[in-house]
């Protein structure tokens, strides 16, 4: 596996840093812009590098509003997740890089989309299990398990949705993390480059951030729906055109 060039490494931590910022202000969005610039110029690196460098921010978002989890939808997401989990390490081991990209195009692109036409479910047991597996699978293949569950939470307050699923998203990533180690999948190079973005999004979350609540969250989110979507259409045309 050849390793990214200077200028690949620099788009990437740039995107980790922008990410880290927006998450900030947000509450989310380090997962939408570092899994596009990964897909686009270092898709071997998923789903990997993602995972590793979002753990140390979820369990710091864990842990610092772990007072106001809904436990038992935690609970309840955590164990569908569970197939959707191993769903996802067996498509990563079958799957070659450029199916990899071509899948975070598409559920970054499906993410846009839903915000974009404002897509609403109700949080029940049924919905949250559906979207349990659906992120499990997603989270693990990709390293994208937030958008099925920001569907299922649009309408929730941050209050509550934001430590409910940063318990969700540490012990999935925890959890994807080992399935792939034990499945083979989960190499050197992934887990050197994610602790070294990990450093880039709570950078961007220190640094970048005071500069970013100049910005209206709609500008914020605007910003970052856009880095998706174009960084997945790139992903998806150099797979398409290959």
């Amino acid at each position: 596996m050849a390793a990214m060039s200077g200028p690949e490494m620099m788009f990437v931590v740039v995107a980790a840093v922008l990410g880290g910022a927006a998450q900030s202000v947000l509450g989310f969005g380090a997962a939408f812009t570092t899994v596009p610039a990964l897909a686009v110029v270092a898709p071997e690196l998923i789903p990997g590098a993602a995972l590793v460098s979002f753990l140390p921010l979820t369990m710091t978002m864990a842990l610092r509003e772990r007072r106001h989890v809904d436990h038992g939808a935690a609970t309840r997401i955590s164990l569908a997740r569970i197939p959707g989990i191993l769903a996802g390490t067996l498509a990563v081991k079958l799957a070659d890089p450029d199916a990899l990209a071509a899948g975070v195009a598409v559920v970054l692109l499906g993410a846009v989309a839903s915000a974009a036409l404002g897509w609403r479910v109700t949080p029940r047991p049924l919905t949250e299990g559906i979207a349990g597996v659906v992120s499990g699978f997603s989270g693990t293949a990709v390293g994208l398990g937030g958008p099925p569950l920001a569907v299922l939470y649009r309408d929730r307050p941050p209050t509550e949705s934001r430590p409910t699923l940063a318990i969700v998203f540490a012990v999935g990533i925890v959890m994807g993390l080992g399935s792939l180690g034990v499945s083979g999948s989960l190499t050197t190079a992934q887990l050197v480059t994610g602790a070294q973005l990990a450093v880039a999004i709570i950078a961007g979350m220190v640094l970048a951030a005071p500069l970013l609540r100049r910005l209206s969250d709609a500008h914020v989110r605007q910003g970052l729906l856009v880095w998706a979507g174009g960084g997945s259409l790139v992903a998806l045309l150099r797979v398409l055109l290959r």
